[in-house]
């Protein structure tokens, strides 16, 4: 049994391995192989098993395959509904809290709202529990599904959220912290999705300005930062700045990820709308399309992502006088936007004003 087990660790540190030095697919086939040996060892090591599923569900999220990852983290969390009188230490809850947030984030980036509201709110009333109004995990619990509302329009729950989070965690350890960057740049994208761009520059630079120091410059999640604070200067029309920005942090994510990567389209999708803003419609359109394209590829044709940037093309492509292209872009979106958003939403009532202005 030892030797089963022996290995098992052997493969999970080879698989974590792989991992940092790039090589997801080997890390994959690590990650199954360590993930069957503590299956077949059984007892406390079906605990290992979950946590090694957690990681190989993060790792196919990070290569694009939403839908086995959450394969993934379901079977990790069914593992430890199995074995829940047997796991009831701090490292068996964090585990379980990891599959949940895995499970509801996954929900959330495929546009099943419901599905993510409803794990999401069960891990965060289970860390409340668990582990109290300070803890860190709360904290992580909170912010996830404060993403979650300001996915759905529900702000001030949202706002909410990020700010409870964000007193616990800047008591406990202060303003350098990666995690109270986060929750600066989600306070700054919440003031972005509300258009109160002045009122979220202040957290969206500081988010930038904390991991920069925390992880220099050209850190993905830096760049991410970067990208978040540029679209906050769109909104106030200092495009000057924005827009190298976006070229910078664009060309390091095709550097890090290639050409098809969501970070990509985020910054397209932004970058055409700086070059709309500025004049140069071509541009413009060449990047929305662009975008477009490859949204379509990654999260498919009826979801609000790609909605959005359907939107923003049609947005150009009425103001050059192209209006049935245009008027086709509207419907879509609006019909994408009422269906997994709501007939309230910001985004749903957008896209009617613009299909009713496109005659």
């Amino acid at each position: 049994m030892s030797t089963i087990v022996e290995q098992a660790v052997e493969f999970y540190n080879k698989a974590c391995l792989a991992e940092e030095q790039g090589q997801g697919n080997l890390a994959e086939i690590y990650y199954l192989k360590s993930r069957y040996l503590f299956e077949q060892a059984g007892g406390v090591h079906w605990l290992d098993a979950a946590n090694v599923l957690n990681a190989l569900a993060f790792l196919r999220e990070s290569l694009g395959n939403q839908d086995c990852a959450l394969r993934c983290a379901r079977d990790s969390a069914k593992i430890m509904e199995t074995h829940a009188a047997e796991f009831t230490n701090r490292e068996a809850d964090l585990i379980r809290l990891q599959a949940w947030g895995l499970i509801g984030n996954l929900n959330r980036h495929m546009a099943r709202y419901a599905e993510a509201k409803e794990i999401l709110q069960r891990a965060f009333d289970y860390a409340l529990e668990k582990f109290g109004e300070m803890d860190e995990e709360t904290a992580s619990a909170r912010n996830q599904l404060g993403i979650l509302y300001k996915y759905t329009g529900k702000f001030d729950a949202a706002e909410k959220l990020y700010r409870d989070a964000l007193a616990g965690l800047v008591a406990k350890y202060g303003e350098e912290n990666s995690f109270v960057a986060t929750l600066y740049h989600n306070l700054g994208g919440l003031a972005h999705a509300r258009g109160e761009f002045a009122a979220g520059e202040p957290d969206g630079r500081r988010a930038w300005e904390i991991n920069r120091r925390l992880l220099g410059d050209d850190h993905p999640v830096t760049l991410a930062d970067t990208a978040a604070y540029a679209g906050l200067l769109d909104g106030l029309e200092r495009y000057d700045e924005s827009e190298p920005i976006y070229r910078r942090v664009l060309a390091a994510f095709e550097k890090i990820h290639g050409d098809e990567h969501y970070e990509i389209v985020v910054n397209l999708n932004n970058l055409a709308n700086v070059r709309f803003a500025r004049g140069d419609y071509k541009e413009s359109e060449e990047l929305f399309r662009r975008a477009l394209a490859i949204k379509e590829k990654l999260l498919g044709t009826d979801h609000p992502d790609t909605a959005l940037t359907a939107n923003n093309l049609g947005v150009l492509l009425q103001s050059q006088g192209q209006l049935e292209e245009a008027r086709a872009l509207f419907t879509g979106a609006l019909a994408v936007f009422k269906s997994k958003l709501g007939f309230d939403h910001p985004k749903t009532l957008m896209a009617g004003k613009n299909l009713a202005m496109a005659i």
